[in-house]
């Protein structure tokens, strides 16, 4: 499995919003479907990994499936149009 981040987001509310907007088809995951639609090609998960510290507790974890370990552009894709409403640094998991 390999996964993405879009860290240092301020605001959970927005990041649901955004979170359903682009992704509607199920939330708590919000799941990335392949072009049938019949296929999870990623799962996107809302975290707190704040530590009572920082201002920017909440990040989102993109979980891309073993099937698709490919499309990693595809999730980086999504992850850019969040990041226009939520702000915030995207990385991946060998950062």
């Amino acid at each position: 499995m390999k996964s993405f981040f879009l860290e240092g987001i301020a605001d959970e509310l927005i990041a649901r919003d955004a979170l359903s907007k682009r992704l509607p088809t199920q939330s708590d995951p919000w799941v990335l479907l392949s072009e049938a639609n019949d296929d999870a090609v990623a799962y996107f998960n809302l975290e707190n990994g704040g530590d009572g510290v920082t201002d920017r507790p909440f990040f989102i974890q993109a979980d891309l499936s073993g099937r698709y370990y490919e499309r990693g552009s595809l999730v980086l894709s999504v992850l850019a149009d969040l990041r226009a409403e939520t702000g915030g640094t995207i990385s991946n998991d060998n950062s």
